[in-house]
């Protein structure tokens, strides 16, 4: 076995593991595959994604970190943090000053996800070149 086998084999075992791991927490079965495919899927993008400097000689470890993957990383988390804190501001200032009530739940999830939503955009934005 040479190459990206090793990574691509451990991470189908990795991927059975977790959808078993939903059959075992009392997950349907069409749960447990749906989980499985979505995890495979990451894996087998994941070499590809451009995230991640792929090295085959090492096997199962395959992916790592390098200086300009670390670089976009780091860049795509500031862009969701001052994302973050801009909508923040705004929720307390809507909510302190002009509604004079409090902070629904729906609009601190709303700003968790806005954060998320940042920060795979910017992450892919930054990364297409």
């Amino acid at each position: 076995m040479r190459g990206m086998a090793r990574y691509y084999i451990s991470r189908t075992l990795i991927s059975a593991a977790f959808g078993g791991l939903f059959v075992l927490t009392g997950a349907s079965w069409w749960m447990a595959v749906l989980a499985t495919a979505t995890a495979l899927a990451f894996f087998l993008w994941a070499p590809r994604s451009g995230r991640y400097a792929t090295h085959p000689r090492f096997g199962v470890t395959a992916l790592r970190h390098d200086e300009r993957t670390r670089a976009l990383s780091d860049k795509a988390a500031r862009n969701a943090f001052v994302v973050t804190l801009l909508a923040v501001a705004a929720i307390a200032v809507y909510f302190g000053l002009v509604a004079q009530t409090d902070v629904p739940i729906a609009f601190l999830s709303g700003t968790i996800a806005l954060a998320a939503l940042t920060y795979f955009l910017s992450d892919l934005w930054l990364r297409r070149s």
